[in-house]
């Protein structure tokens, strides 16, 4: 029964691994500074975007294999607030944020982590940032830290 239970995995895994591989190879990210919706891919490798659009509206995030840093610091929120759907299998996505900001978790993880670490306020007309998707094996991360950062 557990040779069985194996077999399946791996075969699973190589799987995984093989249309890793192909989608590296057919999707791109679509993801400057001044975007104000972003498509962004990182498959086996890592991306960082610090985004400045006015407005920011949201967009989706794929990560596989790989891991992403998104800073939103810049970012002038759209009315409705910001909206991201990740996709994270086997790798990370890591959210930073001012202060203040509402971050509200609409997506499905399994075997893997959800984390919010930020500071928020009681008052209802902050900006706000919806994610939605899928976690497996893997984990995102929202944070805050101050526009400047002391270094020492």
């Amino acid at each position: 029964m557990f040779k069985l239970i194996f077999k399946l995995l791996r075969a699973a895994l190589l799987t995984a691994i093989a249309a890793a591989v192909a989608a590296k190879f057919l999707l791109e990210s679509h993801a400057e500074p001044e975007t104000e919706e972003i498509d962004l891919v990182a498959i086996f490798d890592g991306k960082n975007l610090v985004s400045s659009a006015d407005p920011f509206y949201g967009g989706h995030i794929l990560a596989i294999f790989g891991g992403v840093q998104l800073d939103l610091r810049k970012v002038q929120p759209a009315p409705t607030g910001i909206r991201l759907e990740a996709t994270v299998v086997m790798g990370g996505l890591s959210i930073v944020v001012p202060e203040g900001w509402r971050v509200f978790n609409e997506g499905d993880v399994f075997l893997g982590g959800f984390s919010d670490e930020t500071r928020t306020t009681a008052d209802e007309d902050v900006p706000s940032l919806t994610i939605g998707g899928r976690v497996l094996l893997g984990g995102i991360q929202v944070i805050t830290k101050p526009s400047v950062e002391v270094v020492t």
